[in-house]
């Protein structure tokens, strides 16, 4: 193999010196990491002679990490040297010479074969020609009759083998226009180069096989994780088991084409530094003061001419003694406390004279004007900031590992290609969830539970219900045993109807009091399953006015209990029904008391109707007008 798939040459120096073109050898495997790297395994069979070995392997990744590569699998044979550089040498179209060289080779022959073909086309047609002129020089009075039959039947049967040729030749040719239409794209719309190289010095004490394993990372490999959610009924019910389709989509544009891959799909950076960190010592101490600020208005200060300047450069530590007199003897002497920071102030007026004078003067002196006084300013005690409770959360990061099944070409095309990773049946509850205040449908709602092996990553799902596609939704992290919603489309077999009435009554003001307005709000929701099958988990979402003016009040009057309840507290209505506040959409810590979110929940037999009433009023002033406003 040594010697049909590389180039063997001799030197003085090394006793044997063996090419390989990468493109030539499969790649064994490959693994794809999240930071945009991948690892990839290549092996070659090389027939080491005695003595010393260079191996040359050219056309690898430009997007090689020099540092990265390993060799491996030489049994007895020692290692001696290991080269990897990226040559800078290119042909046209920005690709690699040798690369190019070759794509150039493979379209050169293909046009010689194209030429050989034309050339053989040609004989033929010049064979009709030949023999038709011979046809036509045939006259009646110098062949006889019985020679003219039988030429008639050789031209013939010599012209339907012309054509056949000739139409054979012309499918031949387009053919190889074919190929040669590939090879010129295959160069032209290639995502990467392969300019990559590396050497490898191997030592043996005799002549011995090996299958060189050559390991390196390179760059520009992606992928993502992405999902298809397969639903479907069962008698016209959705069926509670859901397969999860998991798939990866990868993107490659490392010059080098993976054929017939072993793939591995890793969440690991491969980048990180795996080294156990090291404390360092914490200590405690004052906040360090501002040295060259400090020696900044000194000078500041010295500078000022007039004696009486000096005395505010001493005024801060003077009012902080002060300050800590007046807070030992503000718990005993309240009123001689306040007499005494009087006293205070009419004594400091020449010194705050002369601050009034320097905030005229400190303009000139932009450098240290602002924090000069500032400090000055302040003759009270800093106030003491309290700091509110933080809490540095570390989690330990998660690796996980997937390995696609089979084997799988991704080629340096920069397109996203999907694999598939795993199909995952997971069992579901299914809820009829309905928002009548917004749309009076009912949509179906999946609920699945993750009871494989698998961590789902973040990533998109495609939602397919009885084989038609219905919607496209994310999913966050969800681990083993956790859940995630999916929505199956609307329900056309249940209806519902919404309505809402108001009634205002206006309260005249007398002389103490204001007018008022008080508008009651009824709505009335009703439910009708027309299904051949219960409803076990119907679920109908609503939503009251809140007001945070306090002019502003609203009283919740029905349904029944609810304005009693706390936030995940049941309320038993009749019948069954149930009631309660709902949190809310978004990520605040605000529950659905504070928003006015609840919902009832029920069970609706096949055929049956259900009945929903709320009512509360809402009591505002009566000079303007109040309105609801959706934020």
């Amino acid at each position: 193999m040594a010697a049909s798939a590389s180039m063997i040459l001799q030197s003085p120096i090394m006793a044997n010196v063996i090419v390989f073109k990468a493109a030539e050898h499969p790649i064994k495997s490959v693994t794809i990491f999240k930071s945009s790297k991948a690892e990839v395994v290549r092996t070659f069979r090389i027939d080491l002679a005695q003595g010393q070995n260079k191996i040359e392997i050219k056309g690898l990744s430009s997007f090689i990490d020099p540092l990265s590569v390993r060799v491996s699998g030489l049994g007895e044979a020692r290692l001696y040297d290991v080269v990897c550089r990226v040559e800078t040498s290119l042909g046209p179209h920005g690709v690699a010479a040798h690369e190019f060289d070759d794509a150039s080779e493979v379209i050169r022959l293909l046009h010689v074969k194209r030429d050989e073909l034309a050339q053989r086309k040609e004989i033929r047609l010049q064979e009709k020609t030949l023999l038709l002129q011979y046809a036509e020089s045939l006259k009646g009075e110098h062949v006889p009759p019985t020679q003219m039959i039988e030429f008639m039947k050789t031209y013939i049967t010599q012209s339907q083998k012309n054509v056949e040729e000739v139409a054979k030749l012309d499918a031949e040719i387009l053919g190889v226009d074919r190929d040669i239409g590939k090879e010129e794209e295959k160069v032209m719309t290639k995502k990467g180069q392969v300019n990559g190289r590396v050497d490898v010095v191997i030592v043996a004490d005799g002549e011995v096989k090996v299958d060189l394993v050559l390991t390196y990372i390179v760059s520009n490999a992606q992928w993502q994780p992405t999902y298809e959610l397969h639903a479907k009924t069962e008698n016209g019910k959705p069926s509670p088991l859901v397969k999860l389709h998991y798939r990866a989509r990868i993107t490659q544009s490392t010059g080098e084409d993976w054929t017939d891959t072993s793939l591995t799909l890793s969440t690991v950076s491969g980048t990180d530094a795996h080294t156990i960190p090291s404390l360092k010592t914490v200590k405690l101490s004052p906040k360090s003061y501002d040295v060259t600020n400090a020696k900044k208005k000194a000078e500041f200060v010295a500078n000022v001419k007039g004696t009486r300047f000096q005395q505010i450069a001493e005024l801060p530590k003077h009012a902080q003694q002060q300050q800590r007199h007046y807070a030992q003897q503000q718990q005993y002497q309240p009123q001689q406390q306040f007499q005494a920071n009087c006293s205070s102030i009419q004594q400091d007026q020449p010194v705050q004279h002369m601050m009034m004078q320097m905030a005229q003067i400190a303009p000139q002196y932009d450098a240290y004007s602002e924090d000069e006084f500032e400090e000055v300013a302040t003759v009270g005690p800093a106030p003491v900031t309290i700091a509110e409770p933080t809490t540095i959360v570390n989690e330990t990061p998660v690796a996980v590992t997937f390995s696609v099944h089979g084997e799988s070409t991704i080629p340096s095309d920069g397109i996203d290609h999907q694999v598939s990773v795993a199909i995952l049946p997971f069992e579901s509850v299914i809820s009829y969830i309905t928002i009548p205040k917004i749309d009076p449908r009912v949509y179906l709602q999946c609920r699945v539970k993750n009871s494989s092996d698998y961590r789902l990553l973040p990533g998109s799902v495609r939602v397919i219900f009885d084989d038609s596609f219905v919607s496209t939704t994310r999913i966050s992290d969800i681990n083993t045993g956790d859940d995630f919603e999916c929505t199956l489309g609307d329900d056309a077999a249940t209806k519902v109807t919404y309505s809402r009435t108001l009634k205002t009554e206006k309260s005249s003001g007398g002389a103490f009091t204001e007018t008022t307005n008080t508008t009651t709000y009824i709505t009335k929701i009703t439910v009708h399953n027309k299904h051949a099958f219960d409803i076990d988990d119907l679920v109908v979402r609503h939503i009251i006015p809140m007001c945070e003016d306090r002019r502003g009040q609203v009283i919740l009057r029905k349904p029944d209990g609810l304005a009693a309840a706390k936030v995940g507290q049941t309320v038993s209505l009749q019948g069954g029904l149930k009631v309660a506040w709902t949190k809310s959409d978004g990520n605040d810590s605000k529950g659905g008391d504070k928003e006015g979110r609840y919902e009832w929940t029920w069970k609706v037999s096949s055929g049956g109707k259900v009945n929903l009433e709320a009512e509360w009023d809402v009591k505002v002033p009566g000079e303007s007008a109040w309105h609801e406003v959706q934020v």
